[in-house]
């Protein structure tokens, strides 16, 4: 339970580093092909996951989907490294899906 907890404090903490530049969201593939559906973006799956850990969402199946359509393919943490942050998204929504 308890490292649940310091996973839990871990992910916000990154997540808040986050400073919403939303440049990652025009290079993610299911963004893309979502035809711009900001949830199915890197930015996007960062905010679903601050809202479920901090109780504002209630887990759901779409919630579920937006979260395990990631591709990991890292092209959001190139741009975001590439704009001065240094974000690992990748780790992040891995990190997510197992707390989650």
């Amino acid at each position: 339970m308890k490292e649940n907890a310091n996973i839990r404090e871990t992910l916000l903490k990154e997540i808040a580093k986050c400073r919403s530049c939303r440049f990652c969201v025009d290079v993610c593939p299911t963004y893309q092909a979502s035809n711009g559906l900001e949830s199915m973006s890197a930015y996007g799956r960062l905010q679903i996951m601050k809202y479920l850990l901090n109780g504002i969402l209630e887990f759901d199946d779409s919630l579920t989907f937006c979260l395990y359509s990631c591709l990991q393919c890292k092209r959001c943490e190139i741009i975001c490294k590439s704009k001065g942050q240094n974000l690992e998204i990748c780790e992040l929504i891995q990190l997510g899906r197992s707390l989650l």
